[in-house]
């Protein structure tokens, strides 16, 4: 049988493969080849209950990784682009303090600017994304906006007023406006459009505030050298060191 160190800090061991019947660890597999195609501890602990293991992945993707996709002339997923989603993941986790979110999307965020040669850009906006509001001049007006109702929703989503959802509103349509993909949409059509990015968005925070809580009741470990796949490597190769150590100091309560 596998083994996996324990770490101190754990609460449950993550299964593997040759713990589980083949059913489960081909929802473990899909799993681990849909996110990144590493054996992670996310599947690993999920696998407790393997049907959710079966359709968590497919699940997900619909609201965290799935691009513009139609059927026909109907869109049914990516309503928001990824850049801004893994702003709003990693801000939601940034707040609710849980590690294994933290630390993995530092990696998948910054990894998705820098394919997309803005690594530069990413650098300052995932570094001051825990106190986003303090430093205006790094993020778009939507990011701006976005983010603002990310961490009200986040921490009390009765915090969020008429007046800031009209504003959300307000600056996703001035966006969509600039987006060619939209350009043939009428009023009403991009009205419609702009609340299925909210519906997303809402969604999309309030599925990490459970995974956050997930991860962080379970203490679900970071993959270490003694796994399969050593992420702490890929973390400290990836993210800067800068914001490494001020991932640290807010999972200790630093801040």
């Amino acid at each position: 049988m596998t083994q996996i160190k324990q770490g101190p800090w754990t609460r449950i061991r993550p299964l593997q493969r040759d713990e589980l019947d083949p059913y489960t660890q081909a929802g473990m597999m899909t799993g681990e080849l849909t996110w990144g195609g590493n054996p992670n501890n996310l599947c690993k602990v999920m696998a407790y209950m393997p049907r959710l293991l079966q359709t968590e992945v497919e699940y997900c993707n619909t609201f965290i990784f799935d691009p513009r996709t139609l059927r026909g002339d109907i869109q049914e997923a990516g309503f928001n682009d990824r850049f801004i989603k893994e702003l709003v993941i990693s801000r939601t986790s940034l707040i609710n303090r849980s590690r294994y979110s933290v630390t993995h999307h530092s990696v998948i965020g910054l990894s998705l600017f820098a394919n997309a040669g803005r690594r530069d850009e990413a650098i300052p906006k995932y570094l001051h994304l825990h106190e986003h509001e303090k430093h205006p001049e790094t993020y778009t007006e939507r990011e701006r906006v976005v983010l603002d109702y990310t961490a009200k929703v986040t921490k009390d989503a009765h915090l969020v007023t008429d007046q800031e959802f009209q504003e959300l509103r307000r600056v996703l349509t001035e966006h969509n406006l600039k987006d060619d993909q939209l350009k043939n949409f009428t009023t009403e059509g991009i009205s419609r459009h702009v609340d299925a990015q909210i519906v997303e968005l809402t969604w999309l925070i309030g599925h990490f505030c459970l995974l956050n809580r997930w991860f962080t009741a379970l203490q679900v470990p970071n993959e270490s050298p003694q796994d399969e796949w050593n992420f702490a490597a890929v973390y400290e190769e990836v993210v800067p060191e800068q914001i490494r150590r001020r991932n640290d100091q807010i999972l200790a309560g630093g801040f």
